[in-house]
């Protein structure tokens, strides 16, 4: 897909906008001034890949567990301020590579000319952020997409003014078709880069599939520079595991591989379900990712066949499986052993893959998307 073009703004060691990666956003349930469950959730988060996390700062006893925060992480953090605009001030002071606002959340106005000051003094991004949610009273009356757009431009406009200009864009609705149309019009309206999300997706599959189409949808238009998913869940894990699912798919960005597997028929030959969720234990347990594609198949209608582009694939058959590669058929197993083989045949291909790249993490065989015009890896 051709991707839109945009300013480039720097945050921390990431480059966003241009033609560089698609960066995967996660955002901490703790509050801060929780610094130990604060950095556990971080350490999590990017275990996961995440590139850039967001911090809540509700109050001002947040401030020190942030500034501590900020010392120890080494990825870009946002600091996510409402009402109070002194605490956006101050996490610019305390080097948080951005700050994100919300025009319907502002407070107290007048606070805006000394928080463009420091910005521009530290070379801080600012993220304007807006929510269809929480739009600014005066524009409440318009439909949701022209308030939503109109918030984005009056914000835009005012820190223009003031010569803020590493300026990131991010307007936000629980609705796909909302999330879809309004990202087409800031992307046709500004240079900057964009962030996407759909906000309050909800939880479990619901907010899955919801955010999987909103962001996905906007992503195939060539549009956004990082994403986040917005999950009902107790930590940023899942919701920044789906992020890369959905850049994975898009065809955007590589971390790892991932596992191919039939839906099950009448022909399956084996417990395909069982084997997948083993499959998958192997990896948590290991706490990497796939590394390659891994095929699971219930018979040999799919088997070497169709999963022949699979690094590794498994198909049942009436009397055991086969264990194959690329398509080659590497091993007949009887029935008794094919999960002990297969997962000890997958942990001996994972070895020789690391080897070959001397030993590198899991982690490190991301890469973007061969379309982009610069390809540098994000991770």
């Amino acid at each position: 897909m051709q991707r839109r073009d945009t300013r480039e703004i720097v945050m921390g060691k990431l480059v966003i906008g241009g033609q560089n990666p698609v960066y995967v956003e996660g955002m901490g349930r703790q509050n801060p001034y929780q610094v130990e469950l604060a950095i556990q959730e971080i350490n999590r988060a990017q275990a996961a890949g995440c590139e850039i996390f967001r911090l809540s700062i509700p109050e001002k006893s947040a401030l020190e567990g942030a500034k501590k925060i900020k010392e120890w992480t080494k990825i870009p953090l946002i600091a996510d301020v409402h009402f109070n605009l002194d605490l956006a001030t101050e996490c610019v002071r305390l080097g948080f590579e951005a700050v994100r606002i919300n025009p319907g959340t502002l407070g107290d106005r007048s606070r805006l000319e000394e928080l463009f000051s420091v910005l521009r003094d530290h070379n801080t991004v600012l993220r304007v952020g807006a929510n269809a949610g929480s739009l600014p009273a005066h524009l409440r009356s318009l439909p949701r997409v022209e308030a939503l757009f109109e918030s984005i431009v009056e914000m835009v406009d005012f820190a223009e003014k003031k010569g803020v200009k590493n300026l990131f864009l991010s307007a936000k609705s629980t609705e796909v078709e909302e999330t879809v149309e309004i990202n087409r019009r800031l992307s046709k309206a500004f240079p900057y880069p964009i962030h996407i999300g759909v906000t309050e997706a909800g939880e479990g599959l619901e907010g899955v599939v919801k955010s999987a189409l909103g962001i996905g949808l906007v992503l195939f238009e060539g549009i956004g520079n990082s994403i986040r998913v917005s999950l009902t869940s107790r930590d940023p894990v899942l919701e920044v595991k789906v992020a890369w699912m959905i850049l994975n798919f898009l065809g955007l960005r590589r971390r790892g591989g991932e596992i191919i597997s039939c839906p099950t028929c009448a022909r399956c030959r084996g417990d395909v379900v069982d084997a997948v969720e083993r499959v998958k234990a192997f990896f948590e347990e290991q706490g990497i990712v796939p590394p390659f594609r891994i095929a699971i198949m219930g018979c040999e209608v799919n088997g070497p066949g169709e999963a022949r582009e699979a690094e590794v694939g498994l198909a049942f058959s009436r009397s055991g499986a086969v264990i194959f590669s690329k398509g080659r058929v590497e091993k007949v197993v009887p029935d008794r052993e094919v999960l002990e083989y297969f997962i000890a045949f997958l942990a001996e291909k994972i070895k020789s893959v690391e080897a070959e790249k001397g030993g590198s993490s899991f982690e490190d065989v991301s890469s973007v998307c061969p379309n982009s015009k610069r390809n540098t890896s994000g991770s």
